[in-house]
């Protein structure tokens, strides 16, 4: 009888210390899921994303397109690209040798070495990775990019714009990432490079990335890692790179090759 009376009258004491004890794993479960990527060796000496956590830009809610977060660079039409000009890092054709893309220990991110331009150059509205910036972008220059153009860039720059220049897109950046005019034509009109289509694999998103300028003249940016299908152009172009590399591409729906459904034998 002893026995059972201990037993009742520790029951609620155990309980109360294991629901204490669960909350607790909870919370700091939460907090580790929610929390920035650490700069360092694993990431680079870059802020990646302003706010800088993986977790924000991952969470659906605050995805610039139904088809994912801002770094999966995805175009869904021509007005998508906001004219900009000044310095500009162009990582387009980065990812094999010899401007290769290389992952991060860890996966999340490629370090990818890219060239270095002036002058007239496009940002993807929908993949840039500050959000207030991106916010503003929008409010001046609408969802689709369609109020900023190349007849409105002086008078009336977009905020994207004046934020890659004077430093404030991605603090610590020496130059931004994002495509030159034969970029921006190649992706609107297309072109005679063949395309390739690549099934479900990793790919630098790498616009509005930033960047450390080399004392080569080459600039190396800090590219997210997005998982997911992705398109390449030119001849050769090779969907998966060896030596822990990885292409820098972009996404287009309306560029999706679906496979031909096999006629139903007539009985």
């Amino acid at each position: 009888m002893l026995k059972v009376g201990l037993s009742r009258g520790v029951r609620p004491l155990i309980t109360v210390v294991a629901t204490a004890m669960l909350t607790s794993v909870c919370f700091f479960s939460t907090q580790a899921h929610s929390a920035p990527p650490a700069n360092g060796p694993n990431h680079g000496p870059h802020t990646h994303f302003v706010p800088n956590s993986q977790a924000f830009w991952d969470f659906s809610k605050n995805w610039t397109t139904n088809y994912g977060p801002a770094y999966r660079d995805t175009d869904l039409q021509g007005s998508n690209f906001v004219p900009c000009t000044g310095q500009y890092a162009l990582c387009f054709e980065s990812g094999p040798e010899p401007l290769p893309c290389e992952l991060s220990p860890d996966g999340r991110f490629a370090n990818c070495k890219c060239v270095v331009k002036t002058g007239l150059n496009f940002v993807l509205i929908t993949s840039i990775l500050n959000e207030k910036v991106y916010q503003e972008t929008v409010a001046q220059c609408g969802a689709d990019g369609a109020n900023c153009t190349i007849d409105t860039m002086e008078s009336a720059p977009a905020p994207v714009c004046k934020a890659m220049q004077d430093g404030t897109l991605i603090p610590g950046a020496d130059v931004i990432s994002d495509w030159s005019p034969d970029v921006q034509r190649l992706l609107t009109e297309g072109g005679a490079p063949p395309l390739t289509v690549c099934d479900k694999g990793p790919y630098a998103g790498c616009m509005t990335a930033p960047c450390k300028m080399t004392s080569s003249g080459y600039a190396e940016c800090s590219c997210p890692i997005f998982w997911g299908t992705f398109q390449l152009f030119g001849d050769g172009a090779q969907c998966a790179l060896d030596d822990d590399l990885v292409n820098s591409a972009s996404y287009d729906p309306t560029r999706d090759v679906l496979p031909t459904p096999s006629p139903t034998p007539t009985p």
